[in-house]
């Protein structure tokens, strides 16, 4: 007999992931850093009428180079991902994932 865990109801309606190992490559971005990132990309997302958490992980597995990989899924949205290697990369896809989750 299998034991499946409680579930639990959540406020959130999504997660956006910011790698936070792109950083520490030798070949990952010069100016971006995992914690400015997530900081730009929740100020970015506050006025949305949803509740997106962003956090920053390990790997993501993307590995782009000179950039910091980026990844967002929300309930009923298909998954985004993108690499930033800009600022303006950063509010580009906090843009997109608003217009993605409206």
């Amino acid at each position: 007999m299998s034991h499946s865990p409680p579930l639990v109801e959540t406020k959130l309606a999504g997660v956006v992931l910011v790698c936070g190992d792109c950083e520490e490559r030798k070949d990952g971005p010069t100016k971006l850093r995992a914690r400015q990132v997530r900081k730009e990309l929740k100020h970015g997302l506050a006025h949305l009428p949803v509740r997106l958490r962003v956090v920053q992980c390990s790997c993501l597995g993307l590995c782009p180079r000179k950039a910091v990989a980026l990844a967002a899924v929300a309930q009923g949205h298909a998954p985004l991902a993108a690499e930033a290697c800009h600022q303006e990369d950063v509010e580009a896809f906090a843009k997109a994932l608003a217009r993605s989750v409206k």
